[in-house]
């Protein structure tokens, strides 16, 4: 082969070894960071997880200005459960939670290394995303995380996580919550094809599985002390 071959050559294929690259640098940076079940009491909460999976969630802390307080629960790989419920004074913007009689799952979220780059890259798919928001809590010992979150903004996109970049300052939640369960599955059912694509757009891990009729719900599997654990299946 001779040398403009040679060059003809690598201009053809460097282009697609530079999108590739990218593709894997994209994925590298963003994983599930952490699902969210909602209940309406947040002792009874844990309670509830301690009984069916042998490990008792610690208390987190509250969401100053969203009417919210947390328990955690370490899921291995980086990633952790949220119990979320209302605080007692709490505004009727957690009504929804305090409907809730037992653990449902109400949301999660994907980690981002670099918010800006995933925004870019979300924009250029052709969705909405809403402007990158700090947010923050305390701890029970006085230490505080802190984090920048953003959102897939079109309607009709049900159950869709949001986003999440954790201050290099902030020891992740997963680091020091009570260990013992992992998350095996993260199924979003749905009829809805934009929601089906961004799941395979983000390649985390979450599946997606048609159902649901006109609305969408999520399904997590954990595997814990007590064997495996469904929240969410019908």
């Amino acid at each position: 082969m001779n040398p403009t071959t040679v060059v003809l050559a690598l201009l053809l294929v460097l282009p697609r070894w530079g999108a590739a690259a990218q593709d894997r640098e994209r994925e590298a940076k963003m994983q599930i960071d952490h699902v969210i079940v909602g209940i309406a009491d947040l002792d009874r909460g844990i309670d509830q997880f301690f009984e069916r999976t042998g490990v008792r969630p610690v208390v987190g802390g509250d969401h100053p200005g969203r009417g919210t307080r947390n328990a955690l629960v370490g899921l291995g790989d980086g990633r952790y459960l949220e119990i979320l419920a209302p605080q007692s004074q709490a505004s009727a913007d957690v009504e929804s939670l305090r409907k809730l009689e037992t653990l449902t799952p109400i949301g999660w979220a994907v980690s981002t290394s670099d918010a800006e780059a995933t925004v870019r890259f979300l924009r250029q798919a052709g969705y909405g995303v809403s402007d990158p928001q700090p947010g923050s809590r305390v701890k029970p010992d006085g230490t505080k995380l802190e984090w920048t979150t953003f959102d897939i903004k079109p309607p009709g996109l049900a159950e869709l996580p949001f986003f999440i970049n954790w201050s290099a300052k902030s020891a992740h939640p997963s680091s020091d919550s009570p260990s013992g369960c992992r998350l095996v599955g993260l199924t979003l059912v749905t009829n809805h094809e934009p929601s089906r694509r961004l799941l395979k757009l983000l390649a985390v891990g979450a599946e997606a599985r048609s159902g649901g009729g006109e609305g969408a719900r999520l399904e997590m599997t954990l595997r814990c002390p007590k064997g495996i654990v469904r929240l969410g299946a019908e």
